[in-house]
């Protein structure tokens, strides 16, 4: 459907500005341009209330747009550039509903807003000329009925974006809405630039390198190489008993019923992959001090947390997992770029690539949803539409006090839709025995339902991953392009490439270019060079090099003519 007409809104804040971007910005201006658009954006669509007109509309938008200076801020080469007054424009879309009863046309207006929703989430936004926000309207006889709203990371999180929504419904109805945030991105880029945030900056990266040493590079190795767009079949459980037991099991172990529910997953996900350690990323709103709590922009970052599994009951597993979040938690502000050297290193020397592939996300506290009757059984779930999501399986909670609300993303090369609903059902009701006794770890396959995938032939464990001798076997075989080569597993657990031609260090650096995606393969510990000579004869020639590679110049040589 083309576009009507366009309108505009006049915004007008604080002069313009130019300043150093926030470490979230800087992050997120580099996924924006590289990742998938549909990953980047989020989308939010909203109805207006009856009697709204156009100019209600521009109004509105152009108080929202004054109010906070992340939804202006356009991105060059480290600079955040701020406009202090401007016109946006909106797009207006007019649905088909002549002759429609009420019911066709209602659902003309929702078909024609999933369309122009996608169209415009799906376009990837240019950080240094386009304001971080797009608006279209959708309209029934040049009456507006429904708005989109689509944001890049660049200038919220989800926690902002939930900000934003509710001064939206404020704004669209003439409400009052309180001051803004004193802190905008230009403030808080200040901020982080002091001595201090630098040193905890410096910890975060300790941390994560500590961590990234031992864990495994994916909870759930798959044979396969990454799907690009990640569309992921979503499911939704829900348990009004489970969140009276989530109450009891936090006021037993001192844990938050966040923690709780963390817990759960993660022994889940280590009983399903067969994993002594479980590695999970979640999302931390890094809004802890009080003049960051309502700060609108991309202040989110991971929290890693890795937990061993080796624990006698659930209730050991909440304190574990308790530990592990304060310490990620703590640890969840860092410098993006620098973040990714330490994992290009480690990953390097491990001759893995760390995916993160487990991501838990607690939104109970921000989410405000319509009120919905109680589950009638103690445990529901439905699938939702799919939806992107570059992981394996994530966890976003939606409400863990009067019930437990959960949504799952699930690849569905991990687990099959009744696998997946086994899963989910099998974490509520792990949760609901929970808050009646102290369970056993031994009893948790019993009490949820779960049981390893196993690996079969040819799976071997090593260094904390589920690795693939076949998938080790292919990707040498694509970075030796052709070249006489055997890759053997000794007694000690050591994977060593035997290839006629080359050096440690181009053979290393060839296999890990091929390794982002391949959750199943691990590089070669070990690299032997023979002589080349006839048939097979080259193996027992001889030895012209030897060595397992891992030279940090040969590492930055390879990433400079990548790039």
């Amino acid at each position: 459907m083309d576009t009507i007409i366009r309108i505009a809104a006049d915004y007008a804040g604080r002069p313009t500005r130019n300043g150093p971007v926030t470490m979230g910005q800087a992050n997120m201006a580099r996924c924006v341009l590289r990742d998938p658009p549909l990953h980047m954006n989020f989308r939010v669509t909203k109805r207006l209330p009856a009697g709204t007109t156009f100019a209600a509309v521009t109004v509105a938008v152009g108080r929202l747009l004054s109010r906070h200076e992340s939804l202006r801020a356009t991105i060059r080469a480290g600079v955040q550039h701020v406009p202090g007054a401007g016109v946006f424009p909106i797009e207006v879309h007019g649905a088909a509903t002549d002759g429609a009863g009420p019911e066709a046309a209602e659902h003309a207006l929702d078909g024609l807003t999933e369309e122009i929703g996608l169209r415009i989430q799906g376009t990837r936004f240019d950080v240094e000329a386009e304001l971080p926000i797009r608006i279209a309207v959708i309209a029934e006889r040049d009456v507006p009925r429904r708005v989109v709203f689509v944001l890049p990371h660049t200038s919220v999180d989800a926690i902002g974006l939930a900000t934003v929504m509710r001064e939206w419904e404020r704004l669209i109805r003439g409400d009052a809405v309180p001051a803004p945030c004193p802190t905008q991105p230009l403030e808080l880029a200040v901020a982080e630039g002091t001595p201090l945030a630098q040193r905890r900056t410096e910890a975060a990266l300790r941390h994560w390198e500590t961590q990234l040493r031992r864990v495994p590079q994916s909870m759930f190795a798959i044979d396969e190489v990454a799907d690009a767009d990640a569309i992921r079949p979503r499911l939704r459980v829900r348990s009004a008993v489970a969140g009276e037991a989530l109450g009891a099991v936090a006021s037993r172990t001192g844990a938050s019923r966040s923690v709780v529910t963390l817990a759960a997953l993660g022994m889940l996900i280590g009983l399903r992959s067969s994993q002594r350690t479980c590695v999970i990323a979640s999302l931390s709103s890094n809004r802890v001090r009080p003049e960051l709590r309502d700060y609108v922009g991309p202040l989110a970052q991971d929290a890693l947390m890795a937990a061993d599994l080796d624990v006698p009951t659930f209730d050991e597993a909440v304190r574990r997992f308790r530990g592990a979040s304060l310490a990620g938690y703590q640890h969840s502000r860092f410098d993006s770029t620098a973040l990714w050297e330490v994992i290009e290193g480690v990953n390097a020397e491990r001759g893995v690539n760390f995916a993160r592939d487990c991501v838990f996300n607690d939104m109970s506290g921000v989410t405000v949803a319509d009120r919905e009757p109680p589950p009638a059984a103690d445990v529901e779930c439905g699938w939702l539409p799919e939806a992107s999501l570059p992981a394996h399986l994530a966890l976003w909670a939606n409400r863990l006090e009067d019930e437990v609300d959960l949504t799952f993303w699930i690849d569905p090369r991990v687990m099959s839709r009744q696998e997946a609903e086994g899963f989910g059902t099998g974490l509520v009701r792990l949760l609901i025995e929970a808050g009646d006794r102290v369970i056993p770890a031994a009893e948790i396959p019993a009490v949820s339902g779960i049981a390893p995938a196993g690996h079969g032939p040819g799976w071997v464990h090593i260094d904390s991953c589920w690795v693939s001798l076949d998938a080790v076997a292919r990707l040498v075989g694509e970075a030796v392009g052709g070249r006489p080569h055997r890759v053997t597993h000794g007694a000690d657990g050591r994977l060593t490439c035997h290839v006629t031609s080359g050096t440690p260090e181009e053979l290393h650096a060839a296999c890990l270019a091929l390794l982002p995606g391949r959750t199943s393969a691990m590089t070669p510990h070990h690299y032997v060079v023979h002589r080349a000579a006839p048939g097979d004869t080259w193996l027992d020639g001889p030895v012209v090099t030897e060595g397992d590679g891992r030279r940090l110049d040969s590492f930055l040589t390879a990433r400079i003519s990548s790039q």
